[in-house]
């Protein structure tokens, strides 16, 4: 049979051991907790990563005003010929429409519709050409007038468009100066899904450019 301070003992016991009880419960409880909210955490970024991907939400109406609904979203987002050859005429307005006065703010404009690829390659033949140096130093100015734009062939990933037009050239330094000419340029585009930084789900892959005649030149 139990003493009174056997008894007493017991209960000092018990009564310690339930407080250190509730502490690793409540400590379980909080780690279970931690891996809940991590849990949640991950698929939450998960999920934003996924809707950043996603084409933007177009609703597209009639002439009257009516909702159409697309039952093809792949076909209805891929992007369409006179996007294409839109965007490639765009491109070349900005990287070979020379103007002395805004050849920097044309430029950075080009060079933010190629791939990071192409725009390390663009720059150092840019560096090297010094055809920077000579439109400053000339102060020249450049009209392009398009004659003749094509998609030659596309794949799911690729687009090549070729464009046909007359450059004419003339100086803010030297009004006497004029030089026209006849060239070709060759644009491979890379297609890329559509997004907010890329509405127009394109970049430039690769810029080739030859001249076909010299129709005009006087110094």
């Amino acid at each position: 049979m139990k003493t009174p301070f056997q008894e007493r003992i017991e209960k000092m016991r018990r009564r310690y051991y339930e407080v250190f009880g509730d502490l690793e419960a409540q400590s379980e409880f909080l780690k279970l907790t931690s891996l809940v909210l991590l849990a949640l955490l991950s698929f939450s970024l998960f999920g934003a990563f996924a809707l950043a991907k996603r084409p933007p939400v177009v609703i597209r109406v009639s002439e009257v005003g009516k909702a159409e609904v697309i039952r093809d979203i792949a076909a209805n987002n891929a992007t369409s010929e006179p996007e294409i050859l839109y965007f490639a005429k765009s491109f070349a307005k900005r990287y070979a429409e020379y103007n002395a006065y805004t050849v920097a703010r044309d430029m950075a404009a080009a060079m933010n519709m190629m791939t990071a690829k192409y725009q390390k390659a663009a720059q150092q033949q840019l560096v090297e050409s010094g055809l920077l140096a000579r439109v400053k130093e000339a102060g020249l100015n450049a009209a392009i007038e398009f004659k003749e734009e094509k998609l030659e062939r596309q794949t799911p990933e690729y687009a090549l468009v070729s464009l046909i037009g007359v450059r004419k050239l003339t100086s803010y330094k030297n009004p006497d100066f004029q030089e026209t000419s006849l060239f070709k340029a060759e644009i491979v585009l890379k297609k890329y899904p559509r997004s907010m930084d890329l509405p127009t789900g394109l970049l430039v892959e690769e810029y080739r450019e030859i001249i076909l005649n010299k129709l005009e030149a006087t110094k």
